[in-house]
This record gives structure tokens, C-alpha cells and sequence, in this order.
């Protein structure tokens, strides 16, 4: 960044985006430019908000720039000043980000880091990715040291908190010392390519069993978002009563595509092995979504579980060709908000 940047700044100050917002641009000498919390519900008011204040770098969740392109016509706007565009906090799902690269030409930076670390990795996305690779999260930050042990991602730095205040209990599972450093414990699942870039996997804890295999239940999402009339998609585990797992799935869908229940079965099946196609798809509108802008998923899966049919034990496919045709807003194809 330079002094002649202008920056946004619409991350609550509890996020951790928010740091970046103001400090980055205060060690450049760039403009911060606060954008009214009224606006971020609206799209279009927010693609008018970037063109009017002349905004050229832009750091958000993925979910406000696919809302801004899908809602706001950001590919009309003619945003010629925006040079750089940063996200973090959730993965942006390929399809989204190849689409938004092709209407914006700016620079566009994967950051990543939970909030114990704030971030620790970057990645720019040179070219559209690919729709069926997810995007890497790259390579530590300088000042920042990884560590991979048994698949789980550990980051020591001077970024990374000194502690859970008053949980010194939840400090002790959270760090671990290795060569005389202090590293902690993210949860993430990673994988390192030919190119020294980290490759996010899924939380280790969204790994499970069912009948007797091993589960990425982020690798689920995955096919279902590269479906071309996904927008989101949301993939919990819940007990069977036989003491292993089911799968469910809740979406959200273009309501012209017409698309059912079973052709999204048909599509996971022929990207993923059948013990891992979920039991049952629900379509939700709108996903709830925390006050950082991530997808709500405590509130996503108790309002599925409240909507659910009869969680009866048997096969995957059966049970979603069962409710195949029951999408729409006929009365017996529950809604779990209202449009």
C-alpha cells in the first residue's frame, strides 16, 4: 500500500480483519475509509460505495464480494480505482472467484489465519483458478514460522495470542513447544504442493467416521458448491442411533435452474466415493450469518434438524431420490426462512 490508497474499513473491531483496516493503512499513510454499517445489507449500495469514495483496496469475507457481483452489479460499475482485492475468512469457492476476476482488474490476495493468529499465510491469485482447485493459503507471512504435524497446521509468530483469557486450561491443549518455540494448535487441515503453498483441507474437528470411513465433511461442501446453480452449501455429520455418523446438507440454489435434490446426489456422486453423498438436502433462501459475515452453521443445523423429515436409517441415495421432486414452494417442500 501507498499514501495515495484508500482503503475500506467495514470489519467489526471483535473481527480480526479490522486490524488490517486500520493499521496497515496508517504504516502507509493511506486513507481509511469507514463504510456506514447501513450499507453492508445492500449490495448495490455497496458497489456504489467503492465506486463514489473511490476505494482501491478492498478487504473483505468472500461472501460480500459474491453478494456484490451476484446483487450489486459490481460487473457494470466500472470500478477503475479498485487495484487490489483481499479476503480472508472463509474459502472462496472457485467458480465465485474465477467470475469476479473476470469483470474487476485489480490484484486479488488470499489471506489466512484464525483469529489466534490473526493472519499467518497469503497467496495471490495470479490467474482464475481453476473450478474444480480449491485456492491455496499459501506461504507464512515474514516474521511467521509453520509447522505440519500429522496433517494439522501450527503457527508460531509474533501474531499469535499469548493466551485464552482466564482459560489457562484451554492454553494447555492449544500450544505445544517444538525446538524451543511456542506454536499454536489451529485445527486446520493442510497439504504442501510441488510450489511451498499450503492447501487448506477442512477443520480436523469436521472430520468423522461413517460406517467405518473417514469423512472430510469440508471436502462434501466442496462438490457441492462446484455444482454451477450452488451459491452456498453447508454439510454437518449427525448420530445415526447405530453409533456411527449421517450426513446431511443444506443449500442454497438459483430457484430458475429448477435443480433437485437428486441431481445434486448425482453430481457429489461423481466427484465423491457414495459413503460419502449425503442422506438428505434441504434448500434454505438466505443463510444466516454471524456478525463477522461467516456462515452461521449453529443456527443453520438446528433449523434443518427442526425441518427435517424422519431421519429413518437407510442408504444415502435412497433416501434423497425419496425426496427427489420435493424442491420448490409447493407446501410439502419446507422453507427453513422466508425469502
Amino acid at each position: 500500500m501507498t499514501s495515495a490508497d484508500r482503503v475500506s474499513s467495514h470489519a467489526p473491531f471483535h473481527f480480526d480483519l479490522s486490524t488490517f483496516d486500520l493499521f496497515s493503512a496508517a504504516l502507509a499513510g493511506a486513507t481509511t475509509v469507514l463504510v456506514p454499517e447501513v450499507l453492508t445489507t445492500f449490495p448495490a449500495a455497496m458497489v456504489r460505495f467503492i465506486k463514489e469514495e473511490r476505494i482501491s483496496v478492498w478487504y473483505s469475507v468472500p461472501y460480500a464480494l459474491i453478494q456484490m457481483f451476484e446483487r450489486g452489479n459490481l460487473a457494470g460499475a466500472g470500478l477503475d480505482s479498485l487495484r487490489w482485492v483481499l479476503f480472508a475468512g472463509e474459502p472462496f469457492p472457485p467458480k465465485h472467484l474465477r467470475r469476479l476476476m473476470s469483470v474487476l482488474s485489480a490484484r486479488f490476495s488470499n489471506l489466512y489465519g484464525p483469529t489466534e493468529t490473526n493472519v499467518c499465510t497469503w497467496h495471490h491469485v495470479d490467474h482464475p483458478p481453476d473450478e474444480a482447485s480449491p485456492i491455496p493459503i499459501g506461504r507464512p507471512c515474514p516474521g511467521t514460522d509453520s509447522l505440519v504435524l500429522e496433517d494439522e497446521l501450527f503457527i508460531s509468530g509474533p501474531t499469535v495470542m499469548r493466551g485464552y483469557w482466564g482459560r489457562p486450561d484451554l492454553d494447555d491443549r492449544s500450544f505445544v513447544r517444538r525446538s524451543g518455540r511456542r506454536y499454536y494448535r489451529t485445527g486446520d487441515l493442510v497439504k504442501l504442493d510441488q510450489d511451498g503453498n499450503y492447501h487448506y483441507l477442512g477443520r480436523k474437528d469436521r472430520q468423522i467416521k461413517a460406517r467405518g470411513h473417514r469423512i472430510e465433511l469440508d471436502e462434501v461442501e466442496a462438490a457441492l458448491l462446484s455444482h454451477p446453480d450452488v451459491s452456498e452449501a453447508a454439510v454437518y455429520a449427525t448420530p445415526d442411533g447405530l453409533g456411527s455418523h449421517r450426513i446431511e446438507a443444506v443449500v442454497n440454489a438459483r430457484h430458475e435452474a429448477g435443480v433437485t435434490p437428486a441431481a445434486l446426489l448425482q453430481h457429489v456422486l461423481s466427484l465423491l466415493p457414495t459413503y460419502a453423498a449425503p442422506s438428505a438436502i434441504l434448500f434454505l433462501d438466505e443463510f444466516p450469518r454471524t456478525s463477522t459475515g461467516k456462515v452461521d452453521r449453529r443456527i443453520i443445523e438446528s433449523r434443518a434438524a427442526a425441518l427435517m423429515p424422519s431421519r429413518q436409517n437407510c442408504p444415502p441415495m435412497r433416501a434423497l431420490l425419496v425426496a427427489a421432486g420435493k424442491r420448490g414452494p409447493s407446501s410439502d417442500s419446507p422453507r427453513m426462512m422466508p425469502r
